[in-house]
């Protein structure tokens, strides 16, 4: 089954079939959007498109989450451990995001928050788990209870900030999560967060 997966016959075909989706969803409502639709843009049949994904939704949550991982990870690129400059970057990372996407794709924006925050929270989770677990004084249980409510109040108050029509710039919605971030942590394990 790994095999599949790196086979670059099977990597062309997905790359066509999110080309296809990402052409498609600044001017369709994900609703109107139709296999069909995307099958023809991406040139392959509709067994193909089945092969790979069991339905648009599925399609859409991976098109998110690799847009959103590959900005992250340009972010967070040279920070290995959670800092201030860490944080700092998943908030404007997720605030560029959320700006984008509702621009973008303001038709589909408000039907598909559901499985955006779904994808995002989950993928936050496992970014704040990850630089939580390099801490020597954290143990896992700490660690996994600390990055689900860290990444809550991460999407939580991007999202609110895009919402409320992104009244502060990405860098100062930052500074004022961070208080909320280092505060949840403190509560959590009395550890502080050197932010």
């Amino acid at each position: 089954m790994e095999e599949t997966k790196t086979d670059p016959r099977v990597l062309r075909t997905r790359q066509l079939i999110l080309d296809a989706f990402n052409a498609l969803i600044p001017n369709k409502d994900i609703k109107e959007i139709t296999i069909g639709d995307i099958t023809k843009r991406a040139t392959i049949n509709r067994a193909t498109f089945y092969a790979h994904y069991a339905d648009k939704y599925e399609l859409m949550e991976d098109a998110l989450s690799q847009m959103f991982k590959e900005s992250l990870m340009q972010k967070l690129s040279c920070h290995a451990e959670l800092s201030r400059a860490t944080l700092t970057g998943i908030i404007v990372t997720l605030c560029e995001f959320h700006e984008n996407f509702s621009r973008q794709c303001a038709r589909s924006y408000e039907a598909m928050n559901p499985y955006i925050e779904s994808k995002l929270s989950r993928l936050l989770k496992d970014v704040f788990q990850l630089l939580l677990s390099q801490k020597e004084d954290m143990d896992d249980g700490t660690a996994r209870t600390m990055s689900g409510v860290m990444s809550w109040i991460a999407y939580g108050i991007t999202k609110d900030w895009n919402r409320e029509g992104r009244k502060i710039a990405p860098e100062r919605l930052a500074e004022q999560a961070m208080a909320a971030l280092s505060a949840a942590v403190r509560q959590i394990d009395g550890v502080g967060l050197s932010v």
